[in-house]
């Protein structure tokens, strides 16, 4: 069965902090959106040092959209933190940025945009623990899905049988079913999740 993460993207500590309460009890991990005005036009709550203040009881990916995300990984070597993933495109040096993580402890996801081919990602596969592809552009929550990322799920899956694919944008119960078949394991939503009453229910519709 495909994970499920929630995706927080808040402006303020406080908001963060409130998308947190409605999960507990309802899973034990979720993702972190953060980024940085420049990577992606938009910013977000960003403060590393406020993670730990987080409700216990939920794990965090922090999926870093921001430039030179090996100069930020170091701040997020937090005791509930369990994955930091970056943007290929981010940083120059993409093994290096791998290094950094993996000498924090922490999993290593990858993200690729829209318009980037799979294969970019097939010499570092080996290093990584995620690769997430994007169904929409990084920046905000809300936008509508591009199909297109099916069969980029389905080529990267046909590359390599058991590395972990996330997707992350636009995902709701309408796409949910031709992702996992296409290949994914990693379902993350935010708009549609945060968007619904009973999020357990919501959850749930997406592993379907």
């Amino acid at each position: 069965m495909a994970e499920v993460l929630p995706a927080i993207l808040e402006k303020t500590f406080e908001g963060v902090q409130s998308k947190c309460e409605r999960l507990l009890g309802v899973c034990g991990r979720a993702q972190l959106d953060i980024m940085d005005g420049a990577f992606v036009p938009e910013t977000s709550w960003q403060d590393a040092s406020q993670a730990l203040q987080l409700p216990e009881g939920l794990l965090f990916d922090v999926h870093l959209m921001v430039e030179k995300p090996e100069l930020k990984i170091p701040e997020w070597n937090q005791g509930n933190i369990f994955r930091i993933t970056f943007h290929l495109s981010a940083t120059y040096d993409v093994l290096r940025t791998i290094r950094i993580i993996k000498e924090t402890g922490k999993e290593v996801g990858i993200a690729l945009n829209v318009e980037q081919p799979v294969a970019s990602v097939y010499d570092v596969l080996g290093e990584v623990d995620l690769a997430l592809l994007m169904g929409i552009i990084p920046g905000a929550q809300g936008r509508q899905f591009n199909p297109k990322v099916i069969d980029k799920i389905a080529e990267l899956r046909a590359h390599d049988a058991s590395i972990a694919i996330g997707v992350d944008g636009g995902v709701s119960p309408l796409v949910a079913p031709s992702l996992i078949r296409a290949g994914a394991t990693t379902l993350v939503s935010g708009s549609y999740l945060f968007g619904e009453e009973d999020i357990a229910k919501a959850m749930a519709s997406l592993q379907e």
